[in-house]
């Protein structure tokens, strides 16, 4: 591995260690706690998406017409974390992105999936986050996650979307849930 990148995994790695052991995890002990945890999280589920197609859009083509961009390792690997998330298989054998299963276990837990829909509605007939957050009355924890990734989003620096994926989420979220689980 990269100096450089063993020298920022041990640099965050205290960082680290406090999210995966945040005691919010071994709160959640009844129906009601895992609920409550869903309708926050779904958020951050949701943007994860939103940062990997930004990275998508940077690091691939996207645009017509088509061209050969960047590194074809980098669109390689990048492409196929896309198609993972976006076209996952449920247990009926039904194509759902990784967000449409989390809709799902949140509906079979009996977890309100209606504030995140509506917040997704509101965005898609193009009313602003804030707008969208307020009229989908979206917790403010949620509000402040999403915001964080989006300023990184809209700085338009690659490498901070990549070390923004890679250190905070895609390496991060197994170790997260296995503390739940």
């Amino acid at each position: 591995m990269h100096p450089n990148i063993l020298k920022i995994q041990e640099n965050i790695e205290p960082l680290r260690q406090q999210i995966i052991n945040h005691k919010v995890y071994s709160a959640i002990s009844e129906l009601e706690d895992l609920q409550v945890f869903m309708e926050h999280h779904i958020y951050a589920v949701w943007d994860f998406m939103s940062l990997l197609k930004a990275l998508q859009i940077n690091l691939t083509c996207t645009t017509l017409p088509w061209f050969p961009v960047g590194d074809a390792v980098t669109r390689q690997l990048i492409n196929e974390i896309v198609a993972g998330e976006e076209s996952d298989v449920d247990a009926d054998g039904k194509i759902k992105s990784h967000f449409e299963l989390y809709l799902d276990a949140m509906a079979q837990c009996g977890a309100n999936v209606l504030p995140v829909k509506n917040f997704l509605s509101s965005l898609q007939k193009g009313r602003d986050f804030d707008m969208a957050f307020e009229l989908a009355q979206v917790p403010q924890a949620a509000r402040d996650f999403v915001k964080a990734t989006f300023d990184t989003i809209n700085s338009g620096k690659t490498h901070l979307q990549a070390a923004s994926f890679t250190f905070g989420r895609e390496d991060l979220i197994p170790k997260m849930f296995n503390t739940i689980v």
